[in-house]
């Protein structure tokens, strides 16, 4: 018996969402950028799985945001909320995560932010 404990970086799918997964990318490979009929049904599926997103937190689907993975979404709330919070200090430590240091890092370098590391 295996037992797997890294869940912080990747976690196995459930069975049922990769049924799912798989017959959308059989069937519904398109860019949902494009205006094709294959983009639009992509777009399509994207919006349904926001709207499904949203429902389930309780927010507006103008509110989802999807990114391709864990770097880009840290990256992305970050910047977004020093901009648009106007925070001035962000105190972390040396073990954050890679993506979430390098940025606050790169923050504090352009004097967006004071950036204090507790040891």
């Amino acid at each position: 018996m295996q037992i797997y404990l890294d869940n912080a970086a990747t976690t196995p799918m459930a069975p049922e969402v990769i049924e799912v997964m798989t017959e959308i990318m059989k069937d519904d490979y398109g860019n949902p950028s494009s205006i094709h009929s294959h983009g639009r049904q992509a777009k399509t599926l994207v919006e349904k799985a926001r709207k499904t997103v949203a429902q389930l937190l309780g927010v507006s689907p103008a509110e989802i945001f999807f990114t391709s993975g864990g770097t880009e979404a840290d990256n992305m709330a970050l910047r977004c909320s020093i901009a648009d919070l106007g925070i001035k200090h962000v105190i972390t430590t040396p073990i954050e995560h890679h993506a979430v240091l390098h940025t606050l890092e790169e923050l504090h370098k352009k004097g967006d932010i004071k950036l204090i590391l507790l040891s």
